[in-house]
């Protein structure tokens, strides 16, 4: 059979997509000389960058990722190659068959605490091997913990910088980076970045685990950050003997937070004796917010708003045979904040009862069917919401929508529920009728008590750098102000 698809560095051949995210693309690959598969990561740069912060980024993944790669322990994603590439960085990294925590979460729903505990242990020894060698992951979440087929659990997708020097460049540069329903406060308030902040990250990872949901989950992203750092969070109604650990993980100052020897003992007698009693948890002490960071909310929210957008993206891949679950946009990203968009996006509100961010200078129009269209001037991306009829199965309306397609070279990525009804999405590939590879994706989004398909279509070969700001426009779409 022909190969499937293009080599990268004479050695990996990309046979399809695994998974999409704001910070890159990974690709399922055979390793040609050795004869195996592997997961292949072509590394995004953030938006926003200056040329000089571009280089710098380019040089600062290479290096961390290299220090990533002396990381050898069962529960850490083995880093196998890193590659420069002509523009960006190149990841060659393990195989495995798997589906994310995060995933799992969304399908059956939050998890039994002897479970978490299981997850909550080969996590925590993950990120103590990851110490040993003298880095840190700093992007500990549901969507970076791999469930194996063969029950293996695995961490992966370390952060762009995780040692000293890393962590230091970044800061420097004034660039953070992380999810914003995990990141452990002090480093929203100075940047801090150390062993005690992946270990709020880890809490925050088990919190959702075994609640269903992130731990600060609030109306606006501002209120999400008071609540952050006004206090702990809800106390999780699930968790019965995690209970104590989540609160031991979850204190916001980083020296009061349980030392990893304790989680590791507590995380095993759970695991291993699941009717076990929890010890008492001890509340958080409520802070005041502090005027520091009344001043920089503002900004701090003004930078989470991209962030959280490129957090909702594909980081949760599924490695396995099938084309037709692919993981994507997170069902769990954080509520939008529509005031805050960034400089080159402009609101659009419909008479139709919603609203939503478009690029600015997009052209708009009607197509044949009615629906509404934007696109820029020049060749691009486009754009296209129609109101659509809430059918009893969204999942299975697109199916059969699916089988009406008439694309050249169609092939399906994934078409999957996600957690709040009727939300759905459908992602695919195809060719234009010049031949041209491209890239598509529609989602179910409801607004003002309709439902709406939201579709985007771009050249595949751009279709990775686009993905800030389909974000963007999925983060913003709303009722129209003032419904």
């Amino acid at each position: 059979m022909a190969p499937e698809g293009p080599l990268v560095a004479g050695r990996y051949r990309l046979l399809r997509t695994l998974a999409v995210g704001g910070m890159g693309r990974v690709w399922l690959a055979t390793d040609e000389m050795l004869g195996c598969q592997v997961a292949v990561k072509k590394c995004a740069l953030p938006d926003g960058l200056s040329p000089a912060q571009q280089e710098m980024m380019r040089d600062l993944t290479l290096r961390e990722a290299r220090a990533f790669a002396r990381v050898s322990h069962p529960h850490v994603i083995r880093i196998l190659d890193v590659l420069p590439g002509e523009d960006e960085p190149w990841i060659v990294m393990e195989y495995v068959a798997s589906r994310s925590l995060l995933q799992v979460i969304q399908e059956s729903g939050p998890l039994p605490p002897a479970r978490v505990a299981a997850v909550g242990l080969a996590v925590l020894q993950a990120l103590n091997a990851a110490g040993r060698a003298g880095v840190l992951h700093l992007d500990v979440k549901p969507a970076n913990v791999l469930i194996g087929d063969d029950g293996r659990i695995v961490l992966a997708d370390f952060g762009p910088a995780g040692t000293d020097e890393g962590v230091r460049a970044l800061a420097a540069e004034g660039i953070l980076l992380g999810s914003p329903k995990y990141i452990a406060p002090e480093r929203l308030l100075g940047g801090a970045s150390t062993a005690q902040a992946d270990l709020w990250s880890l809490g925050a990872t088990l919190y959702h685990a075994v609640q269903g949901r992130p731990p600060y989950v609030r109306e606006t992203i501002e209120a999400t950050l008071q609540a952050l750092t006004d206090g702990p969070p809800d106390p999780p109604t699930r968790a019965g003997p995690l209970a104590g650990v989540l609160a031991g993980l979850l204190r916001h100052e980083p020296a009061a937070r349980l030392p990893a020897a304790e989680v590791e003992a507590q995380l095993r007698r759970i695991a291993d004796e699941p009717g076990s009693r929890a010890p008492v948890a001890v509340s958080g002490r409520r802070r005041q917010i502090r005027p520091l960071l009344i001043r920089r909310m503002a900004a701090l929210a003004a930078v989470l708003a991209v962030i959280a957008a490129l957090g909702g993206m594909a980081t949760a891949t599924r490695h396995s045979g099938s084309s037709g679950d692919r993981p994507g946009f997170a069902a769990t990203s954080l509520p939008r904040a529509p005031i805050m968009l960034p400089r080159d996006f402009r609101w659009w509100n419909d008479a139709d009862g919603f609203r939503v961010a478009v690029p600015a200078g997009w052209q708009r129009s009607r197509d044949a069917a009615g629906g509404l269209v934007f696109r820029p001037a020049s060749r691009g991306p486009s754009l296209r919401i129609s109101r659509w009829p809430a059918p009893p199965n969204v999942v299975a309306a697109l199916l059969t929508q699916e089988k009406e397609e008439r694309l050249a070279a169609y092939r399906r990525v994934r078409i999957e529920a996600l957690a709040e009804p009727p939300n759905a999405v459908w992602e695919y590939t195809f060719r234009d009728p010049g031949g041209e590879p491209m890239h598509g994706l529609q989602r179910v989004l409801t607004a003002d008590g309709h439902t709406y398909l939201i579709e985007w279509r771009t050249r595949g070969a751009v279709w990775a750098t686009q993905l800030q700001r389909l974000a963007v426009v999925l983060d913003s779409f709303g009722p129209a102000a003032g419904a």
